[in-house]
């Protein structure tokens, strides 16, 4: 399927779906999994004219607060910001639209990858209330899916690690733009803000586990009430609140304890704990030891 991302990429007077916009094409490369072309911005026909669109299904998504232009076409709507060609043959199309200076991804997926995914019936779903060759699906891009976007174009690792990352979230782009159009995913914009600040929460708590947390504080970063916060983290991680941050506080200190050899006091003080006598209790029922053990 190498073939497919040299036509996607390929020179400008082809008559081929072209480049991504030219400031993004050297950007543009081949994820084995799911099978697919990515580029950092939007597709777009660099030809003058007329091109050919090649069988199967080009997305794109806006993650900034403008407009998202879909594959080749204008998207609908000043709200939409993900759109998806679903091209069942070689079709001649035109120029493409699009915004500048909003950033977006743009993925293309060739239908052998589309199969090879088990996705084919859904692709060709697309197409029961359209007999032309290509059909657009536009969708309001759920907060998570923006993340998932933004995160794309600048991805938080490199390497192997960015390479894997890349993929992961281009295979989750792909089962919304094929799913999402008959309300087979939900995307409930609220629910998905809710897990973020949850998952900000958390973070919270990582970066600074000496810091005295208490619920109160944890559910007003989270913008939740205490019995509201209390449920959902317990939902989201399979463990409560408090009971996480004792673990990764015990955890820590059992680190600190290994690897710096400091004090069972000292260890209990960069935790958080102020009574080294509640942290050794606490470290006992975690581990089945004392901390001094670990020295």
């Amino acid at each position: 399927m190498r073939d497919f991302y040299d036509q996607i990429v390929g020179r400008p007077q082809d008559d081929i779906i072209g480049s991504a916009q030219r400031e993004a094409s050297t950007a543009a490369q081949w994820l084995d999994f799911p099978g697919c072309v990515f580029v950092r911005g939007e597709f777009q026909a660099d030809a003058d004219g007329p091109v050919m669109a090649l069988p199967g299904l080009f997305i794109s998504v806006a993650f900034d607060d403008g407009a998202g232009r879909g594959v080749l076409t204008r998207a609908a709507g000043g709200e939409t910001q993900m759109t998806a060609i679903a091209v069942r043959e070689a079709t001649a199309v035109g120029r493409s639209v699009r915004r500048h200076g909003h950033s977006a991804i743009g993925l293309a997926l060739p239908e052998a990858s589309i199969d090879e995914l088990g996705l084919g019936d859904a692709f060709r779903a697309l197409f029961e209330s359209n007999e032309s060759g290509a059909t657009v699906v536009s969708l309001k891009a759920s907060p998570r899916i923006q993340a998932v976007a933004a995160e794309m174009f600048s991805p938080p690792v490199a390497g192997s690690a960015a390479q894997l990352l890349l993929s992961a979230h281009a295979a989750e782009i792909v089962v919304h733009a094929l799913f999402g159009e008959h309300g087979r995913i939900s995307v409930d914009p609220t629910s998905d803000l809710q897990r973020m600040r949850l998952q900000s929460v958390k973070e919270r708590i990582d970066a600074d586990l000496a810091y005295p947390w208490s619920i109160d504080e944890l559910a007003r970063n989270a913008g939740l009430s205490r019995r509201s916060f209390n449920q959902k983290f317990q939902m989201a991680y399979g463990e409560s609140a408090i009971d996480y941050l004792r673990g990764q506080r015990l955890d820590a200190a059992r680190a600190l304890l290994i690897h710096q050899r400091l004090s069972v006091t000292e260890a209990a003080y960069r935790v958080g704990y102020a009574h080294p006598a509640n942290f050794a209790t606490a470290f006992r029922r975690r581990f089945g030891h004392s901390p001094s053990r670990c020295q």
